[in-house]
């Protein structure tokens, strides 16, 4: 696997204004590889997320995994410029995107924005007064999907469920699944058609992809992921779609047309055990379309691309059904497969 350095971390923070970025230009490099979010709340400790937990900053630089009189706060005049700086200065602009939550940032970088709504017959039309800003700083892993490239993939192109908890790197191996098989990585390269509604895969930026996902790849980027999947039905003759969180009632009946046209399907599902995943009728509604003959259960532990246990998806229906579940097991590099 391949994982940027600090590079990520240093990009992400540059957005935030000159006091809090000075700061956290402080923390050591070993933890700036490591963290994943920075959590900043108006007038509470700035939080780093990282592998190893929740720590907090010091003025100096250092972190801590115990809350003290020296961790940094930040102020509500704070969140507020770093707010208009991650709109480019623009809020009017950005309203579209503030109102779903979050604004993507070059580099592939997320800015998931909370405040006070303006809602109008029944809709939010505005958020105002943002109180907190999540930043989850973009690490593209390289290498993420290379077990099971290695196991499904080297011959054929079967459809894939990709089930994990928070956490478990499922978009992380979506996305290099998505550059492995355009590529054609240790497999014969595939038409790819990625839908990124949450614009987390891609991360499109000023309409240019911030990861690389191949030559053999087209990005519907903030598409409604059902109107997206019919869209690159009808004019983009995908052999894959890939898309992140599926389950809603409009992809269902897209991924049956699919399946009815000979595409194939890599979707991802919230699930972090078998059996949570078999009391979801999403996973049920999903493995009904016929979309996906194998399902791949993450482990959860922090690596992304570790493999808990591969089942076949009528394994995964017949425990639906109140039948016997068996895994296939086979060990590798730690991961059952």
């Amino acid at each position: 696997m391949q994982e940027k350095g600090t590079a990520p971390y240093e990009q992400a923070i540059s957005v935030l204004c000159p006091r809090l970025r000075e700061i956290l230009e402080r923390v050591p490099e070993q933890v700036k590889t490591q963290v994943q979010e920075i959590r900043l709340r108006s007038c509470q400790p700035v939080l780093l997320i990282g592998l190893n937990g929740t720590c907090f900053v010091t003025q100096a630089g250092r972190v801590s995994y115990i809350l003290s009189q020296a961790s940094v706060r930040a102020s509500r005049e704070e969140i507020t410029e770093c707010f208009h700086a991650i709109c480019g200065y623009s809020i009017h602009s950005c309203q579209d995107h503030i109102c779903n939550g979050y604004i993507t940032l070059p580099g592939g970088h997320r800015a998931g924005l909370c405040g006070t709504a303006v809602c109008e017959n029944g809709r939010m039309k505005a958020v105002h007064d943002i109180a907190s800003i999540n930043l989850r700083i973009a690490r593209q892993v390289l290498g993420a999907a290379d077990t099971l490239v290695e196991k499904l993939f080297q011959k054929e192109l079967p459809g894939l469920l990709l089930a994990g908890g928070p956490g478990s790197g499922k978009t992380t191996i979506l996305r290099d699944l998505a550059r492995q098989l355009s590529l054609g990585n240790s497999c014969a390269s595939r038409r790819v058609a990625v839908v990124d509604e949450r614009e987390e895969i891609a991360a499109v930026y000023e309409g240019i992809a911030q990861n690389d996902l191949g030559y053999n790849c087209d990005v519907l980027n903030g598409y409604p992921k059902g109107e997206a999947i019919l869209n690159a039905l009808r004019s983009l003759s995908p052999e894959v779609i890939i898309c992140d969180e599926a389950g809603g009632l409009d992809e269902i009946r897209a991924m049956e047309e699919g399946v009815n046209a000979g595409v194939k399907f890599i979707a991802s599902i919230h699930a972090a055990s078998v059996q949570e995943l078999t009391r979801r009728p999403q996973a049920k509604r999903l493995l009904e379309t016929g979309a996906f003959d194998q399902v791949a259960l993450l482990a959860g532990n922090g690596v992304p691309g570790r493999i808990a246990q591969l089942y076949k998806a009528e394994e995964i229906m017949d425990e639906i059904c109140g039948d016997v579940l068996h895994p296939c097991h086979l060990h590798l590099d730690g991961a059952i497969l």
